[in-house]
């Protein structure tokens, strides 16, 4: 295919994509395409802003016509319209902004290690079943591996990035999360787990149950109750465990974020994640400011970054495609 018939074909995969109708074979054909090029990256992130942009309840009947168009930035260019229909079910997975698999995360074997591996793109969310009936919600920006002889009584599971599992009861074999930093052995719970490589700290917080964690390279055994949060700090080793605001902690899972009292260098890597922006700054007067917000899942980048305008002494300025400067402008 070339010309064209190739540019409304891809553009047709997006537009299935996004209404939740792909296929298998097409979701890793589109997924092949957007990592030919960083000019197919930015055509299909355009089109997503505008479709994430563009919903609102009324979108979200079943049998109503989504309308989205393409490339945003070419203001002098007509934009085409792709209008597809979309069932209840599909608008009941699509009611977030963020969509749930940026081309679900793709099952991949080793055969030098014989693993399987999920990954989870930046600026996008995943559900993982695993063989056991232990559900995991994967974060942005996120990977889980597992043997592919993972069952009832082999449960090990190893992750970067965050999750938060919820682990099927079984007392007689443990389900164990290795990460870089602490290993945690649990028989049945929820429970989240933060440890992102480019974070100073290793975290995690148990909604229900009970949690045994080991630091790596260590003899110190830790059991976690209800309510609490272990955090590692990864370059001093020193920790901290307390009691834990459950809500803020696990709310992405469901689609939202809300902050109390986040340092503002923590919110924008969360908002980078979650987005697959760029948010540079430099005004030290952001580097102490701490924020306290709530977000839907639903709202874009740009409807993010209005609600700092409006509600913080944050302005920003768009620099390039997905890449913005954020100001620091005390409040009157």
């Amino acid at each position: 295919m070339t010309g064209m018939k190739e540019k409304d074909y891809i553009e047709s995969l997006i537009a299935r994509y996004l209404n939740g109708i792909c296929l298998p074979e097409e979701q890793q054909e589109l997924k092949l395409w957007i990592e030919e090029s960083p000019e197919n990256r930015n055509e299909y992130l355009s089109i997503k802003d505008i479709w994430d942009s563009s919903r609102s309840q009324a979108d979200r009947a079943e049998g109503q016509l989504v309308i989205f168009y393409k490339n945003q930035l070419e203001k002098t260019k007509k934009a085409r319209i792709l209008w597809v229909r979309y069932s209840s079910a599909v608008a009941a997975i699509f009611a977030i902004g963020l969509v749930i698999s940026l081309l679900i995360p793709q099952e991949k074997s080793s055969r030098h290690q014989n693993m399987q591996v999920f990954s989870v793109p930046l600026g996008s969310r995943s559900k993982v079943l695993l063989a056991d009936g232990t559900l995991v919600n994967l974060n942005s920006g996120s990977e889980l591996k597992y043997s592919s002889d993972f069952s009832d009584n082999n449960r090990v599971v190893s992750l970067s990035g965050e999750a938060f599992f919820q682990v099927k009861s079984d007392s007689l074999y443990p389900f164990v999360v290795k990460t870089a930093n602490f290993d945690v052995k649990v028989s049945g719970t929820k429970f989240n787990v933060c440890t992102y490589d480019e974070n100073s700290y290793s975290s995690t917080t148990l909604a229900e149950g009970k949690i045994e964690l080991k630091i790596e390279g260590s003899n110190q055994n830790f059991v976690i109750k209800p309510g609490e949060k272990f955090e590692l700090d990864r370059k001093t080793r020193k920790y901290s465990l307390e009691s834990a605001d459950i809500e803020s902690e696990i709310a992405w899972k469901d689609g939202e974020f809300i902050f109390r009292n986040i340092p503002f260098p923590e919110l924008v890597k969360r908002l980078e994640r979650w987005y697959d922006v760029k948010l540079n700054y430099s005004d030290k007067g952001l580097q102490s400011y701490a924020y306290t917000g709530r977000f839907k899942n639903q709202e874009t980048i740009w409807q993010v970054l209005d609600a700092l305008r409006l509600t913080s002494p944050i302005d920003y300025r768009k620099m390039t495609f997905r890449e913005f400067t954020l100001i620091y402008k005390p409040l009157n």
